[in-house]
């Protein structure tokens, strides 16, 4: 075996540890930067999955009541970037922090806390309390029930089947829901859409509020609630007829009863158009979002062919001046050949005439002056 791959075997430490738990234990993950992935199985027991290096140790601890996992430098220095595959067992509640970390949770049916700075979350399931927050990360939550808390900050925030209480709350972001069944809703952005798809409880309450951004809910023809809808530098609009509508459109105010106004629906958008629709009927502003999605890669998949029928196109080009570079250059071959020939002659007379001049030269410049004669003393 080749001493550099021996050598690259001994640097490689994976992990792959499975350690058993009770009912009621709670998973506890702390990772500086790279991937968390939880999974789900059958099985009351944890196992850690991990790649590493000789540099790095991967503390799994068991407590009475929390498995801790944390992954630190055994020679110092910063934490590296670690990527974990964890699989546990279906009732178990997941704690998950870092820095640059993206954490995606599949199936899980516990507690879930998750925070972030600098990554995405994906999460399908979770169940009591649920609490996902990202500065930097896109927020997508599926299947979950209870009461549920999501904070984004410089991202979107996608929510749908969530059944329990709801709050969600971003800065640079659309909250966009999907099959959302409760009677306590509160969505707040400052720079965003929001769109919300599902029923009006009675006694629920509602409030979907953003500064720059339009607000879209479906009411339902036989929905029980005191609707209070206010805009600023946008309008107010209906797919249907608005029953009771004792506001001033002018002042960009609505506020109207239906049935027996049992639940409490507030909607405000400084600037922003406020949509009412019925369930069922189409979302313009999802739609406009996938048709716009559509259009950039209907465009990107456009300017990719235009790219390659442009470099094939030049391509072409480029062997048609080859090809006629090259034949102007054999056509020219013949006439340079006779130039050089018919130059032949007068090259070699005038280099033979020239051979005296050089020879003399030459014999001149290695001719050296005799020596006088030392005068001979006189005699005594």
């Amino acid at each position: 075996m080749p001493a550099h791959l021996i050598l690259a075997l001994a640097l490689l430490a994976p992990t792959d540890q499975t350690v058993p738990v009770a009912k009621g234990t709670k998973l506890d993950v702390n990772n500086f930067a790279g991937d968390v992935i939880v999974k789900t199985w059958d099985k009351d027991a944890v196992r850690v999955e991990v790649n590493h290096s000789d540099r790095e140790m991967i503390d799994i601890k068991q407590g009475e009541q929390t498995v801790t996992i944390r992954g630190r430098s055994t020679r110092g220095g910063p934490s590296r970037s670690l990527d974990y595959t964890i699989t546990v067992p279906g009732w178990m509640a997941i704690g998950v922090s870092g820095t640059y970390a993206d954490v995606t949770l599949e199936g899980v049916g516990g507690d879930v806390a998750v925070d972030t700075t600098r990554g995405d979350i994906k999460v399908r399931g979770g169940s009591g309390f649920v609490s996902l927050k990202s500065v930097q990360g896109e927020i997508t939550l599926e299947k979950a029930k209870g009461r549920v808390e999501v904070r984004a900050v410089n991202e979107s925030i996608h929510l749908a089947d969530i059944s329990g209480d709801l709050s969600a709350e971003s800065t640079n972001g659309s909250i966009i829901l999907d099959r959302i069944d409760s009677s306590n809703v509160d969505l707040y952005t400052v720079n965003g859409n929001i769109s919300y798809d599902g029923p009006i409880k009675d006694k629920g309450v509602y409030r979907l509020t953003t500064h720059n951004g339009l607000i879209a809910m479906p009411v339902a023809e036989r929905a029980n609630a005191m609707l209070t809808a206010r805009t600023y530098n946008g309008g107010i609009r209906a797919t249907f007829a608005l029953p009771g509508d004792t506001g001033d459109r002018r002042t960009k105010r609505l506020s109207l009863t239906l049935g027996n106004g049992g639940a409490h629906v507030e909607l405000e958008s400084f600037s922003g158009t406020i949509s009412l629709r019925r369930p069922g009927e189409a979302r313009p502003e999802t739609e406009r979002k996938r048709r716009q999605n559509d259009n950039d890669k209907d465009k990107a998949k456009e300017k990719e062919k235009g790219d390659q029928i442009g470099l094939a196109r030049f391509g072409l080009n480029i062997d048609a001046v080859v090809a006629e570079a090259l034949a102007e250059a054999q056509a020219a071959v013949p006439q340079a050949l006779a130039e050089a020939q018919a130059s032949i002659p007068q090259a070699i007379a005038e280099a033979e005439a020239s051979i005296p001049d050089a020879i003399a030269e030459a014999l001149a410049s290695l001719a050296l002056p005799m020596p006088r004669p030392a005068p001979r003393p006189k005699p005594r």
